[in-house]
């Protein structure tokens, strides 16, 4: 271009191609500084952004550092602290002087910890451990800790977990403890009751319940909040009384077992008369209320290989007894009758769950006899029997509260069920002959609806036999649920079976279970009918019973019939049928199978001569004794 501009101006060629080379050298000199200050400018530029960069990261990582939650520290390998964020300084500030540089770790968490960091960590492996330290107040606190080994240095951080630690040792305090009153749960009791049993050799252990009496009416009156209240204090008393070894816990409600260690017999029971002063003797209150609650103890001697089912239910039997006699205490040592009576029912029941209920029971028949037309009719009850393992029959009194006890009463209902009715179909013409035949069902067959769809399937697959079954149900069972109870007769009756009020007249509200609950037949109440020729208001009651059974279209039977006297009465009474040892005795069912009357089966003669009208048995009921005629509504 510089050649252009001379040429123009008349200069000569050789001038115009020098000025050309030159300010060509020239120009790409200036271009290419101007390049260069150009390039020069922009990495001094990207220089100082990565230095502000790099500044403002060193920054947020000593905020991220100074803010973290967890304590962050470094470390010489002897101990002595580098460095640290004020996490780990706060953490420490209560450890005497607190947290300075040049200070060493084990003079704020203790030589241990400090052990720890030189034996886990190494330089492929990162240390995780927990440790705890006492404060100056007495409270321990919990950290938890992770850390590596450097060439020159520990690194590690640590979080306070106390909190943790103390809602997990709530947790576990909870799994064998009693929420309310802080005392050992029955899980609990049950851990120091195996640790008892198991060195009962050594050392005697006692076991004493403790149970408070009428207190479920402070909760009826008052609510539950006085009643807890009432507990709490209580719990209290008993730690003022018991002390360690001794171990107290809560078990039910209002029921306490305390693990008596190391003392005898005759000393466990100074201890528990003791106890029970201190809980009956003095009022408990709530807000204005004061309460006066009395305890009842009842204490055995520990045993060796006794469960601690078994444990229970021989110290609450005994507590029981205590109640009842209102002695206070009662203690039960191993010759105890009582107490073998308990263990012997534990061992019943347990081969009544073994082995129940082929091997151990049988079923006898009481004869139920018409006082009306004997010689034509047979009905008898079923009985439930048992053997021991020796062969010997057990007293139904032995066994059957025991089983009611421990919940196996629905299962031998059930199986006297299925076999009387397997039982008559196997023999059609004895199942023909007989009126009815009744069985007794339990509370807690009563009010089981497993039990009932059962029974409807047992009636199904037995629908002949089951037309002959009459099952008695007692009034207090009835009355505990009356609606389970309705529902059960409804569908019964609904398939051909029969049902019988038994011992009515035993309760106070007899009459409205007589109108609530329809049933095919009345079994009055034995206590009516025993001393019915000596009390004039049982022969009353009797008789009013009769009558309003009649005009309700139901039939009588009166148990207890014991003699021919009471027969005599009966028949001028119009009772329909007699139960008793006075007509017959309960006899092996093969023995029925030879007769088709109850009659037949009658043993004494004066009681046949008034069944079969050679004694004269319907008198004036107005020709009795005047003292009784005069106790008789006219």
């Amino acid at each position: 271009m510089s050649g252009e501009i001379a040429n123009a101006l008349g200069y000569a060629g050789p001038l115009i191609r020098v000025m050309n080379s030159q300010v060509a050298a020239i120009s790409s000199a200036v271009l290419a500084g101007i390049a260069l200050a150009a390039k020069l400018r922009i990495e001094r530029a990207e220089r100082i952004s990565a230095q502000y960069r790099a500044v403002e990261a060193l920054e947020r990582f000593r905020e991220n550092y100074n803010a973290m939650p967890v304590g962050i520290f470094t470390m010489k390998h002897d101990g002595t602290i580098l460095e640290y964020n004020p996490t780990f300084g706060v953490m420490f500030s209560d450890q005497g002087e607190g947290v300075k540089l040049g200070r060493n770790f084990a003079q704020l968490a203790g030589a241990a910890a400090m052990q720890g960091f030189e034996e886990l960590t190494t330089p492929d492996r990162m240390m995780d451990t927990e440790l705890s330290l006492d404060r100056p107040d007495g409270r321990r606190r919990w950290f938890h800790m992770r850390g590596v080994r450097k060439s020159d240095r520990f690194e590690a951080w640590i979080e306070e977990i106390t909190s943790r630690k103390e809602a997990e040792g709530q947790l576990n305090f909870l799994v064998d403890h009693d929420s309310l009153t802080g005392l050992l749960n029955r899980r609990g009791f049950e851990m120091h009751l195996q640790a008892a049993t198991n060195t009962v050799d050594e050392q005697p252990a006692c076991i004493a319940c403790v149970d408070l009496d009428k207190f479920k009416l402070v909760n009826e009156l008052f609510g539950h909040a006085a009643g807890d209240q009432i507990l709490r204090q209580l719990a209290t008393r008993m730690r003022e009384v018991i002390h360690p070894p001794h171990v107290i816990s809560r078990v039910g409600g209002d029921e306490f077992v305390v693990i008596v260690n190391g003392l005898d017999l005759v000393k466990s029971e100074e201890l528990c008369h003791e106890l029970r002063r201190e809980l009956s003797d003095r009022p408990y209150q709530y807000q204005d209320k004061v309460f006066t609650v009395a305890a009842s103890v009842g204490l055995i001697r520990l045993r060796q290989g006794m469960r601690p089912a078994d444990v229970l239910t021989a110290s609450d039997r005994a507590c029981s007894e205590a109640k009842r006699s209102g002695s206070g205490v009662v203690a039960l040592d191993s010759s105890s009758s009582a107490l073998i009576g308990y263990l012997d029912e534990i061992k019943m029941i347990a081969g009544m769950k073994e082995r129940m209920p082929v091997e151990n029971f049988f079923t006898q028949m009481q004869p139920i006899v018409s006082l009306r037309d004997p010689s034509k009719s047979l009905c008898y009850e079923v009985l439930i029997r048992m053997r021991d393992n020796n062969g010997q029959t057990l007293p139904p009194s032995r066994f059957i509260p025991a089983a009611e006890r421990n919940g196996l009463m629905t299962e031998i209902d059930r199986w006297v069920l299925r076999s009387t009715l397997e039982w008559l179909d196997s023999q059609p013409k004895h199942r023909d002959e007989i009126d009815f035949c009744t069985l007794n069902l339990s509370g807690a067959s009563l009010n089981d609806d497993r039990f009932l769809q059962d029974t409807i399937a047992l009636i199904l697959e037995h629908r002949e036999s089951a037309r002959k079954v009459c099952f008695e149900i007692t009034e207090s069972v009835a009355l505990y649920d009356l609606n389970t109870t309705r529902r059960f007769v409804d569908k019964v009756k609904l398939f051909g079976a029969r049902v019988a009020l038994d011992d009515f007249g035993a309760g106070y509200t007899s009459f409205s279970y007589l109108k609530e609950l329809p049933g095919d037949l009345v079994k009055i109440d034995g206590s009516f009918i025993r001393d019915v020729n000596e009390n004039p208001a049982n022969f009353a009651i009797t008789r009013a019973v009769v009558e309003l059974s009649h005009e309700l279209g139901m039939a009588c039977v009166a148990e207890w019939a014991e003699n021919a006297e009471i027969v005599r009465s009966l028949m001028q009474l119009q009772v329909d049928y007699g139960q008793g040892y006075g007509l017959s005795r309960p006899l092996d069912r093969e023995r029925l199978l030879a007769v088709d009357n109850g009659l037949a089966l009658v043993r004494d003669q004066a009681t046949i001569d008034l069944l079969t009208g050679k004694t004269a048995a319907t008198a004036d009921l107005r020709k009795r004794t005047p003292a009784s005629r005069a106790s008789l509504p006219l």
